[in-house]
């Protein structure tokens, strides 16, 4: 009898982990299904090259805008899928999982802290992404750390003032660490936070520093929720 009992509470729940996973995969393929949808519509109605120019992109800001006014930029790394809105909350995980539309979507938006100055004006820029399984979002920071994309790297982002370019010094895994968001410095934090960067790096970029012009810093998670991928890159224009 107990026996039976034991074998019927097994039962129940094997059905009741088989149902949980089940809707987890169920709300990823639609999650995954979503964003690939919004993503195509989304280039396809605010983003234009001219004369077959991939480095002559226009952004069209006002039909962002009109989408979602917490849009305040637009990040592109050539050769990866990474060609998102950046997105600005009213809290710093406000597009932790949601999309442009203010929707529940588990791939969440490419988003800055609520304290980011939404022109890049800051010193250090940090912009999160998830490190999605199907290649989205921040994902192909993957590609970076691992150098398939060499060591010769633009990142654009686009703002509704200007394009500006920053070129890529450091990337390496690191523990969550709130000393990497600083966005401001004093005397030479600055120096010795991009001298660390460098330090720190999995590959040599071998790019001369203006420690005088603003950073970006890319943050997504590695493979562990004690990881984090960490990209820096630096403004050239």
């Amino acid at each position: 009898m107990k026996n039976k009992v034991y074998l019927n509470i097994l039962l129940i729940v094997f059905i009741c982990a088989f149902i949980y996973s089940g809707y987890h995969v169920f709300m990823w393929i639609k999650s995954d299904r979503e964003v690939k949808n919004l993503e195509a519509g989304i280039y396809k109605e605010v983003v234009s090259v001219v004369d077959d120019d991939k480095e002559n992109t226009l952004i069209d800001f006002e039909k962002l805008k009109n989408i979602n006014n917490d849009v305040i930029a637009w990040i592109k790394i050539e050769d990866t899928y990474i060609n998102y809105p950046i997105l600005q909350g009213p809290t710093d995980e406000y597009y932790l999982k949601k999309d442009i539309y203010k929707r529940y979507n588990y791939s969440g938006s490419i988003f800055v802290y609520s304290n980011i100055n939404k022109q890049f004006l800051d010193e250090n820029t940090v912009i999160y992404g998830h490190n999605m399984k199907n290649g989205r979002m921040f994902a192909n920071l993957n590609n970076i750390y691992n150098k398939s994309l060499g060591t010769d790297i633009n990142i654009d982002i686009y703002t509704e003032n200007e394009h500006n370019v920053y070129k890529v010094f450091s990337c390496y895994i690191d523990k969550p660490n709130k000393d990497i968001i600083t966005n401001n410095f004093t005397n030479n934090e600055k120096k010795s936070y991009i001298d660390l960067a460098i330090k720190k790096s999995k590959i040599d970029f071998n790019y001369e520093i203006n420690y005088e012009s603003n950073i970006i810093t890319l943050i997504t998670c590695g493979k562990t929720d004690e990881e984090r991928i960490i990209v820096h890159a630096i403004k050239t224009n």
